[in-house]
């Protein structure tokens, strides 16, 4: 079909260019063809979709996206939770949760990422849980970020925890978390780790997260 209509009109002129900047107005006329697309044959077209469509950042594609969670491709479900998270819809925020079962690890990454992003409630216990819980470093560091981005600060006391954590990335993206968390709380442990904790990078986020705690 003319290479599928010249890739959907170029991915609806990409993303109607980017929905204007971010200034978006309705949704494209054509955007359900270009939905459609995730369930397409090619891997590289559902992988292009998924990104495009977090980009337009349009919820209208929440319940398709939400779907391609499930896609035999680890790459278009990583991209599809990408796009969730910008949409920022909370009707994927119970499909995000039930992906975190033993999905793969980068997978896992990308859905804790989005859970904080779209800033629902029902967000923090897996977010907890994957912080305190997860066996994967890289992971536990996502959970931590997502908590930031959750910005409840109801998780300082599982992040001052995690101040502890053996894997410097958890250690690092905990300091920024209690930063955006407004976690006054967190100013005596964080004062400990930017003066004792055994890398520069994690001291200098923990300095940072003081300043900006102090400064609010």
């Amino acid at each position: 079909m003319i290479v599928r209509f010249l890739r959907a009109a170029l991915f609806l002129a990409a993303g109607a260019a980017a929905a204007i900047a971010a200034q978006k107005g309705p949704p494209p006329q054509d955007m359900q063809y270009l939905i459609d697309m995730l369930k397409g044959e090619d891997v590289q077209e559902r992988r292009s979709t998924a990104q495009t469509l977090g980009t337009m950042g349009y919820d209208i594609a929440t319940p398709a996206l939400c779907e391609a969670l499930n896609d035999r491709d680890v790459k278009v479900q990583m991209y599809a939770a990408e796009a969730l998270g910008k949409i920022g819809d909370k009707r994927a925020v119970d499909p995000l949760i039930a992906k975190l079962p033993g999905s793969e690890m980068i997978v896992k990454r990308f859905v804790l990422g989005a859970l904080g992003k779209i800033k629902d409630p029902r967000a923090l216990e897996p977010l907890t849980k994957a912080l305190g819980e997860e066996a994967e470093g890289d992971v536990r560091a996502s959970a931590a970020y997502g908590l930031g981005e959750l910005g409840d600060p109801v998780a300082t006391e599982a992040l001052i925890a995690a101040l502890s954590d053996d894997y410097k990335w958890v250690r690092y993206e905990t300091c920024g978390a209690l930063a955006r968390v407004g976690a006054v709380g967190a100013l005596s442990a964080l004062r400990s780790v930017a003066a004792n904790d055994s890398d520069e990078q994690v001291r200098g986020a923990a300095a940072k997260a003081i300043a900006t705690l102090e400064i609010n």
